[in-house]
């Protein structure tokens, strides 16, 4: 089927495959260990204080392996490509560097704002660990997707939450355990992973374009790059700010109007939810270099044929993988998580509810970005966003559990709706 569509490479498939599930299984087993060996207090803690860093770097993250593969896949010089990577990187750690200087300050005030006293270590930890995990990585991946070797940073990415996950692991065994130490343990292994896939990445660009040069006239060919990238930039750092949305203000929203017991449980139902989206978001990461062949060829009208039958087969598979969750999630609530957590099964239909709606139109944001227009997915997600936040404050002062987690299946949906509706209204998708 994948192949009839011409739309994904199968062998870029398998390899995010692999990725999203190694980090799936293991990021989520993590998840799930904290929150059974910490208990729901200690773990809504935790909860809150990995949000805020997550939050701060959606608001400073400029998409940069999307813009990567955009910038790359246009007709230059092997010279011209190597000076794009010099300032994707720059730019890149320059956006993440201010990113974590907010974080650490930002988590204290947060933690204090919601009644919660913790040691400054924590947000110092939480922001340390995504910090090490995302500096520079943005045009890394850009360029092994872009060359085929999906494969490494797979591999990679898997190899780093299976670290975290054992790090964590051995301070269960000498009894270590707290939210101080389910932060520490994931800093050495994003900062070796993260230093791992650039080493790679560098040897791709040598390859491909040549040295890409040192910090010799660095800066004014930034400026340049900056000044004239800047519709892209700027457009798809609002796509990420109004994403931050659904990855942790949410939880940050949830702080203010439920108990850390009841944070945790929206946590662990949230994560499990992540789960069933990681059967399927690895057609989110493949098909951008693709869908952006099609927009560089100008085959919009075949393009929009294929996302049709596209559409179809992905509403099958959400709604396969929505109730096989809903089916699942009770035994493991019951073997695996434990006392504290007996709501997670009755609001997981709603949390994961999204799935059924967003999937059958992931692929609004990669035609956006390879068509030219990010300017319109921002508005999408800019839009989805005040949806979203309203639903996420009127469910959970309203309804509580139950109405934060339906507040979350309509943050996410809202912004792959608004932007679906907005391609056929431009004429940019045919429907």
């Amino acid at each position: 089927m994948l192949d009839r569509i011409e739309l994904f490479s199968l062998r870029d498939m398998g390899w995010q495959y692999a990725a999203s599930f190694g980090v799936a299984i293991f990021g989520a087993l993590y998840i799930l260990t904290a929150g059974r060996v910490l208990g729901p207090q200690d773990f809504g803690v935790y909860a809150l204080a990995a949000a805020v860093p997550t939050v701060v770097n959606a608001l400073f993250d400029y998409r940069i392996q999307e813009v990567s593969i955009v910038v790359l896949s246009e007709k230059a010089s092997a010279g011209g490509s190597a000076g794009n990577i010099r300032s994707l990187l720059l730019f890149d750690v320059a956006a993440r560097v201010v990113a974590f200087g907010i974080s650490v300050p930002a988590g204290i005030l947060v933690l204090r704002a919601l009644g919660i006293a913790v040691d400054p270590a924590v947000p110092l930890l939480a922001a340390l660990g995504v910090f090490g995990a995302k500096v520079g990585i943005g045009p890394a991946i850009g360029l092994m997707r872009l060359s085929g070797n999906i494969q490494k940073y797979a591999l990679l990415q898997s190899l780093d939450w299976a670290l975290r996950l054992l790090g964590f692991g051995i301070a269960i065994f000498l009894g270590r355990a707290s939210v101080e130490a389910a932060f520490l343990v994931q800093v050495p292994p994003a900062i070796v992973i993260n230093l791992g896939i650039l080493h790679l990445a560098h040897r791709i660009a040598q390859s491909t374009y040549g040295s890409i040069g040192g910090l010799a006239g660095a800066l004014d060919q930034l400026r340049i790059f900056c000044r004239e990238r800047s519709k892209l930039l700027f457009s798809s750092q609002t796509i990420s700010a109004v994403d931050s949305v659904v990855k942790e203000l949410d939880t940050l929203i949830c702080g203010i109007f439920l108990s850390p017991h009841n944070v945790a449980v929206y946590k662990i139902a949230k994560s499990v939810a992540a789960i069933s989206w990681k059967c399927v978001d690895p057609i989110f990461v493949v098909i951008l270099p693709n869908i952006a062949a099609y927009a560089a060829d100008g085959k919009l009208a075949e393009l929009s044929a294929i996302l049709k039958k596209t559409a179809i087969y992905l509403l099958g598979i959400a709604l396969f993988i929505f109730l096989a969750g809903w089916a699942l999630v009770f035994p493991f609530t019951q073997y695996v998580l434990g006392p504290g957590y007996d709501e997670v099964p009755s609001i997981f239909p709603l949390i994961s509810l999204w799935i059924v709606v967003a999937l059958p139109f992931i692929w609004t944001h990669s035609v956006a970005i390879a068509s030219g227009n990010a300017p319109l997915q921002a508005m999408s997600g800019l839009l989805g966003a005040v949806i979203g936040v309203a639903a996420l404050v009127i469910g959970a002062a309203s309804w509580s559990l139950s109405g934060a987690a339906l507040g979350l299946s309509v943050a996410y949906a809202a912004t792959f709706v608004i932007s679906w509706v907005l391609l056929v209204k431009k004429k940019i998708v045919i429907w």
